[in-house]
């Protein structure tokens, strides 16, 4: 006798389940779990797999009303029985501690797992729960389960068979969102939270009415509810303005995700609300994706760091401005400010190369030239010039604002090809000029000691500097990788620190500084901080870049580990001056190879940092991994092949 099929196994299997039920003198948590267990794909199945058994549920309960009341029975029991008002006014929300306290717990309980309470419906359903049964939840038609719903009858089983769970939920949420509406982080961005009568408030008083039978309807907690989110709307525009920080940030998210879990809760309740399985499904969905995230690290950092990054990717992104060429004009000012910074760069380069060949200790080495790196850079960008490697860190965030302002696909392509001309040309003009005085500059300094007597590096040096730009004999582009990652983290640093300065209103607070203003008179120290004000995070990414690049080839050292940087513009710098010490005599096919590596490291330097960058700035706007993975390969794509529309842009900078 051939086996039966595995689809005649889940119909079998479920059924059994059913009929359990049904013999069961009173409802069992553990036959739900069964039934979810016999509902779930096996690893080895594909999601579409999870369609068919629902539909095979459905088929049955179809077939037999009494499987519909048992099964009704023991969700009611479930609901009844357990603790579940936590589940649906805490799964799925931010905490209500602060970040600091609840990452802190969430690493602890990663170590130490808490004890779970099988009285409590959330600890319950956390257990049957796995991070499989997520994806084929989400991936199944929500139709599906809503027709589930209209079969079980769900929305009057909640409403009438289990009424003070959703009341109680309600009433929580009410508590908590009149509390969190009156945080004083709120309060002090949007002081007419307290001036006037809050909504917040005033929305717990007419949830309580409501509750209590005093309102006919909910039109006015849905009208408090708008009120509510239009103040967090003004207090999240004037944080665009005056900073952010992780608590508010933390703060306002929660909140509006109380707003709508009570949304969705007082219209299950209300008897004229329509499509209510609509809501359930939505809520079920929503139950489903965070349990197992309960005491996720990684969930919380997603939930909340990424809502700080959109901020401090909005202060990025207002310095990319200055990095996008418009008009000619405005792309020999690129060439001028990064022939500038190669200049400086080629000093560095050889104040570098001078201190590690003094042979001091480690860390005195890893020091100092971090001070170099870090004081030059910081040189560089105080007189105006530029590094042109650290732009696309800043460009990203302004070309993936720009992109998701577009709606459609060919005007979303437009704007890709228009934008990607732009930092191409711009960021082409920028390398040339660090680039050809970077080399420049290194040739004159070497060819100035040579005549009087003295060389830069020696033979044996000048040889270890051509071997460390072979792109390919080398480990150079993954140092220049390396270097690329620095540069998108100074760009984040810059938006932080411009952040940190708003927000906590830091150019104010050192004018009040008694000793300064002793020292050096109040004039003068106003116009010291006031040339500070718009320069604060600029300084800031300069000086961990500058320290990212001395610190990172010393750690690989220490810890033993084929760790160190390349960049495009001192890898210029190095080529020039170990040119010069074989008196301009190499081999071409080592030149041309120094040459290319030196191209490479710039393009891989670029690449790295542009690709962060863009796709945390995509992120940071609320794009999902697949559409921020899609645009981040567009992006790219567009900027490679900008040079083939040279003459769209051209013409378009004639126009300007």
């Amino acid at each position: 006798m051939a086996a039966p099929a595995s689809d005649d196994y889940s119909a079998r299997y479920l059924e059994q389940t059913l009929a359990r039920m049904a013999e069961a003198e009173s409802p069992d948590p553990a036959l739900l779990a069964r039934l979810w267990f016999h509902l779930r794909p096996h690893t080895h199945q594909p999601l579409e797999a999870a369609r068919d058994k629902l539909a095979e549920l459905t088929a049955l309960l179809d077939r037999n009303p009494l499987y519909v009341a048992v099964l009704r029975d023991h969700l009611a029991a479930l609901f009844a029985d357990k603790k579940s008002t936590r589940l649906l006014t805490e799964a799925g929300l931010l905490p209500d501690t602060s970040f600091t306290a609840e990452l802190r717990r969430r690493i602890a309980y990663k170590l130490l797992p808490p004890e779970r309470d099988p009285g409590r419906l959330r600890d319950w359903l956390d257990a049957l729960i796995t991070p499989h049964d997520r994806l084929w939840v989400e991936s199944l038609s929500r139709d599906v389960w809503i027709g589930l719903c209209d079969r079980l009858q769900l929305r009057e089983l909640f409403r009438r068979g289990t009424p003070g769970v959703l009341t109680d939920a309600i009433n929580s949420l009410a508590h908590r969102i009149a509390a969190g509406g009156l945080n004083t982080e709120l309060l002090r961005i949007d002081p007419a939270l307290e001036a006037y009568d809050s909504p917040f408030l005033a929305l717990h008083h007419e949830v309580n009415a409501w509750l209590r039978g005093e309102a006919e309807d909910t039109r006015q907690i849905d009208v408090l509810l708008e009120q509510c989110a239009e103040a967090l709307d003004r207090v999240r525009r004037h944080s665009a303005e005056i900073g952010t920080s992780v608590e508010l940030t933390l703060q306002s998210a929660r909140l509006a995700q109380q707003m709508e879990r009570l949304r969705t809760l007082v219209a299950l309740t209300d008897p004229a609300t329509e499509s209510p399985h609509a809501l359930l499904t939505g809520l079920f969905v929503e139950l489903i994706e965070a349990s197992g995230e309960r005491d996720g690290v990684t969930a919380l950092l997603r939930d909340t760091v990424g809502r700080l990054a959109r901020q401090i990717t909005q202060f990025a992104g207002q310095a990319g401005e200055h990095y996008v060429a418009e008009n000619w004009t405005a792309l020999l000012k690129m060439f001028g400010a990064a022939a500038g910074g190669g200049a400086i760069i080629a000093g560095m380069a050889l104040l570098k190369i001078r201190i590690v060949a003094l042979h001091l200790a480690p860390l005195q080495e890893a020091l100092l030239v971090s001070l170099n790196y870090a004081l030059g850079f910081v040189l560089i960008y105080l007189l105006h010039f530029t590094v042109a490697t650290k732009q696309p860190a800043m460009t990203a965030s302004l070309f993936a604002h720009t992109l998701v302002e577009v709606r459609g696909q060919t005007a979303q392509q437009k704007a890709l090809d228009t934008f990607a001309g732009k930092v191409w040309l711009a960021q082409s003009a920028a390398i040339l000029g660090n680039m050809l005085l970077a080399f420049a500059t290194a040739a004159l300094i070497a060819t100035a000691l040579a005549f009087g007597g003295h060389s830069t590096v020696g033979p044996d040096k000048a040889a270890h500097l051509l071997v460390e730009l072979d792109p390919f004999g080398s480990a150079a582009l993954f140092y220049a990788a390396v270097a690329g990652v620095g540069l998108f983290l100074s760009g984040i640093v810059s938006g932080y620190y411009d952040n940190q300065c708003v927000y906590h209103a830091i150019p104010e607070r050192l004018q009040r500084l008694t000793l300064p203003q002793r020292m050096l008179g109040v004039s003068r120290w106003n116009a010291v901080v006031e040339y500070l004000r718009p320069r604060w995070g600029g300084i800031a990414g300069n000086l961990f870049f500058g320290f990212y690049l001395g610190l990172a080839s010393a750690f690989g050292t220490l810890a033993g580990l084929p760790l160190d940087i390349r960049h495009i513009a001192f890898s210029s710098a190095n080529l020039g001056y170990a040119w010069q010490t074989f008196d301009w005599h190499l081999a071409p096919s080592l030149a041309l190879t120094a040459i290319a590596g030196v191209v490479l490291i710039g393009l891989v330097n670029l690449t790295v940092s542009f690709s962060l960058a863009f796709y945390l700035a995509l992120r940071a706007t609320r794009s999902s991994r697949r559409e921020s993975g899609h645009l981040l390969l567009r992006g790219l794509y567009a900027i490679l092949t900008a040079p083939f529309r040279w003459t769209g842009w051209r013409e378009n900078t004639e126009r300007n």
